[in-house]
């Protein structure tokens, strides 16, 4: 288990890239974006908890959290060219021994929505959790209304073609 974790760590770091995304470590300068985001209706209705009006210290307290967590990383989404920050994604409660976990993603930049980029981002991401970490099992939630949902389908099937 001591080498899964030590394996984990360096994992925190590592730049992931997609045809159409990079994936790299969320840094505390990407906050203040995230928090305009997160008090986006159109962005907060899907996620699995409210939070239309979180603070920047709310937010700062959870990015300390997420950090320094053994269990869960999150990623900012750049378009690939490296230059624009358009969103997050991550992999929580990952458990090694089960080789399981949850992952989730938000388009914050309303222009990059419907544009193919969050389907990039899944494959990637459930490449990243099956390959590299070697997980096998990855469960996201997606609400009913959330018409994003069929591409989340279509990215997930595409992936074990």
């Amino acid at each position: 288990m001591h080498n899964k974790l030590n394996l984990f760590k360096n994992y925190k770091n590592k730049i992931i890239s997609g045809k159409k995304t990079i994936l790299r470590r969320l840094k505390k300068s990407d906050l203040n974006n995230c928090i305009v985001w997160l008090k986006d209706p159109e962005v907060n209705k899907f996620l699995s908890q409210g939070l239309k009006d979180i603070t920047k210290e709310q937010e700062v307290e959870w990015y300390n959290y997420i950090t320094n967590s053994s269990c869960d990383m999150v990623f900012a989404i750049l378009v690939n060219n490296g230059k624009k920050y358009i969103g997050n994604c991550g992999l929580h409660k990952i458990n090694f021994n089960d080789r399981s976990c949850e992952f989730g993603i938000f388009i914050g930049e309303k222009n990059y929505r419907d544009r193919g980029f969050g389907s990039d981002v899944i494959r990637t991401l459930i490449q990243f959790a099956i390959e590299e970490l070697k997980l096998d099992k990855l469960k996201l939630n997606v609400y009913e209304y959330n018409h994003q949902q069929r591409y989340i389908k279509t990215a997930v099937f595409l992936l074990w073609i």
